[in-house]
């Protein structure tokens, strides 16, 4: 009976490395991600740092806090430092408590979470054309990724200086190319496709040329469609977190005896 149970707590420490050797290099990648999108977002310009800030800081945030969690948890079951166990089960309970307030904040405030989305999106459209590298990571949004126009719809494009139908460009009253259909048998790309599709004598004919679907629509149906995996996902993780802490609560008299 006692060597069954060394058994046990055997296999209970060894699984508490596992889990927490894959929380360290998850928190590692996750750091990683952050500081690269943090050193790169320059190259977007002013009005695109402010939308790609958030994820950056977050993944940094979220990364350090892994990377730490991860090695306490190793350092406590592999090492046997009781004292770095403790530490990483009450910051792993932390954790815990801290992601199901931020759910819970999220579905509260989801109506101002949509509001801030729309209006960095608006940002976005304003300062199209002037930025390059902002310009085709919006076209690849569209064409690419979403197959939209605008937010709402291509209408939203009256935001840009450029696309105004008031506006003296040769543009005026026209769309970004990203935002037109693509044509069958054909590689190329037509860069004039979206010229005046904002014309009102061409409101009938939208629908054959262009995308008449917003990108805000498109993006939620594509979160509707990955939302159970990524449900499914943090209940697993949040199951996880509970039967660590309990791996935890297990191995503290071993490890205190010991030393």
């Amino acid at each position: 009976m006692v060597e069954e149970s060394q058994w046990c707590n055997l296999l209970t420490k060894y699984l508490l490395f596992v889990v927490n050797l894959l929380i360290w290099i998850l928190g590692g990648a996750l750091l990683a991600v952050g500081i690269i999108a943090e050193l790169q977002k320059e190259d977007y310009g002013d009005v695109s740092s402010s939308v790609l800030n958030s994820p950056a800081i977050a993944c940094i945030v979220i990364g350090s806090v892994l990377f730490v969690l991860g090695l306490l948890g190793c350092l406590g079951a592999l090492v046997e430092i009781y004292w770095a166990l403790v530490i990483y089960a009450v910051l792993l309970s932390v954790v815990l408590l801290a992601e199901l307030g931020i759910v819970i904040f999220v579905f509260l405030r989801r109506d101002e979470s949509e509001d801030l989305v729309r209006e960095q999106m608006e940002e976005l459209i304003v300062e199209y054309r002037n930025n390059p590298d902002l310009q085709s990571l919006i076209d690849n949004i569209q064409s690419d990724l979403l197959e939209c126009c605008g937010i709402d719809g291509p209408d939203d494009w009256e935001l840009n200086p450029y696309f105004n139908c008031n506006s003296t460009s040769l543009q005026k009253c026209s769309v970004p190319f990203s935002c037109c259909l693509p044509e069958e048998n054909s590689t190329l790309v037509n860069t004039q496709c979206g010229d005046g599709a904002l014309e009102p004598s061409r409101l009938g004919m939208r629908s054959e040329v262009i995308y008449t679907s917003g990108c805000y629509d498109e993006f939620e149906k594509l979160l509707n469609r990955i939302l159970p995996v990524f449900a499914g996902i943090g209940i697993g993780i949040i199951v996880l977190e509970v039967a660590t802490v309990q791996d935890c609560i297990t191995v503290f008299p071993l490890f205190s005896r010991s030393s």
